[in-house]
């Protein structure tokens, strides 16, 4: 405690000195505080927009499909939906549950012909499936539109469409002959995507599974109440689906979600990026004062020194001053970081333009991670320590007599 106290009179003797360096620990832990609560926000935004507009939490196909379904899509589809629907609608933590089959084909307005990725869908079931997409023109569709379909922007762009204008899409049956469907255009969305968006179809289900002349559908998609019961969904699933007595498969969506944990590796690594560049500012700023503060006290060391002060107790003491400087900076630069976050997010956030593929912004908000809080705290004391040693080693073998002779 007599140690403590004697560090925290010591790291006030030059207070200006010590303001600059509180200020730059200050700044580098709201600077951490601000970007990972800013890129924990990017993440779970673009996590839901993946799962809510084209994944869903979990995806149930029949077995062999992920590696032969492509190849052999009639062989690998699951004939009873419902079955396996009721099962896993009993799940508490199960939100809503759907079934798709989707084709690729080519979409033309009779002046126009572009390739095409054709989902069907039950639309009294997509509401959560469709949180992210927004409808531009027209609708989404519903039980009024049996023969309806919605198109991307991008994809109507290319074609010239318009609400109410009649379109024909071309495929292959399952059996491989040539087959032929047209909808209406009912509505014109954009979920974000440029690349989705050029391509994208939703019709009906029974539509598609008259184009491919079936009644069976490729996966059954599942919706979670939070994608944090993720791993509590995973482990019931395979005695849920045993129950069905049919052979079947699945995968969650941080199996599918490739472009996903890119944009997280991405960011992950201009993270640490900034805290190295964060805590190397730190470092030399203690290392300055440290040093400065044994250069101005010498003499002191000397007389403390005579008077029989063990050289460890010497080197403990201005460790101590370090670790003060360190718990004191991290604790006001947590309060600053927090302040700066509720400061942005009742502003309005920030307004970030469209990422290289998007086709839309959004708007930013700051989240208070307790995760990033204790790191940026945590990683400030210890390089306020490490960055005492050195300064507080050098005091310590300072040589009585030449101390007591330093002007």
């Amino acid at each position: 405690m007599k140690v403590l106290s004697l560090a925290f009179r010591n790291i006030l003797r030059n207070k200006r000195r010590t303001f600059l360096t509180l200020s730059a620990i200050i700044s580098g832990v709201a600077s951490i505080v601000i970007l990972g609560g800013f890129i924990e926000f990017t993440f779970q935004g673009l996590r839901e927009q993946t799962i809510r507009t084209q994944l869903g939490h979990i995806q149930i196909y029949q077995k062999g499909y992920i590696d032969h379904g492509v190849a052999d899509p009639a062989k690998y589809l699951i004939k009873e939906p419902k079955k396996v629907e009721s099962i896993l609608q009993e799940m508490p933590e199960v939100s809503s549950v759907t079934r798709r089959l989707s084709l690729s084909g080519l979409i033309s307005n009779g002046n126009k012909t572009m390739s095409a990725k054709v989902t069907g869908i039950i639309p009294e079931q997509e509401e959560e499936f469709s949180a992210f997409e927004t409808v531009l023109d027209g609708q989404q569709l519903d039980e009024s539109t049996p023969n309806g379909g919605v198109i991307g922007m991008e994809l109507a762009k290319a074609l010239n469409a318009k609400i109410g204008d009649y379109l024909m899409i071309m495929t292959n049956t399952l059996d491989g002959a040539i087959n032929v469907v047209d909808f209406e255009l009912v509505g014109i969305a954009q979920t974000g995507s440029q690349e989705y968006d050029s391509v994208f179809v939703k019709l009906p289900l029974t539509v598609v599974q008259n184009a491919l002349e079936t009644k069976a559908v490729e996966k059954i998609m599942v919706i979670l109440d939070e994608t944090e019961n993720l791993h509590i969904v995973l482990s019931k699933l395979p005695g849920a689906l045993g129950k069905t007595n049919m052979l079947l498969e699945y995968r969650s969506w941080k199996d599918m979600a490739i472009f996903y944990h890119k944009v997280v590796e991405m960011y992950g690594g201009l993270f640490n990026v900034i805290k190295v560049i964060i805590a190397t500012i730190v470092l030399f700023s203690i290392v300055n004062t440290m040093t400065m503060a044994v250069f101005e006290r010498t003499r002191e060391i000397g007389t403390l020194r005579a008077i029989g002060t063990p050289g460890l107790d010497i080197m403990k003491m201005f460790i101590t001053e370090g670790f003060l400087l360190g718990v004191i900076g991290g604790i006001l630069g947590l309060i600053v970081g927090i302040c700066l976050a509720f400061g942005i997010n009742f502003s309005g956030g920030i307004d970030i333009p469209p990422p290289p593929g998007m086709s839309r912004g959004y708007l930013s908000f700051i989240l208070i991670v307790p995760s990033v809080l204790l790191y940026a705290f945590l990683l400030t004391i210890v390089v306020s320590v490490l960055s005492s040693i050195y300064p507080a080693w050098k005091a310590s073998r300072i040589e009585i007599v030449e101390a007591l002779a330093f002007i």
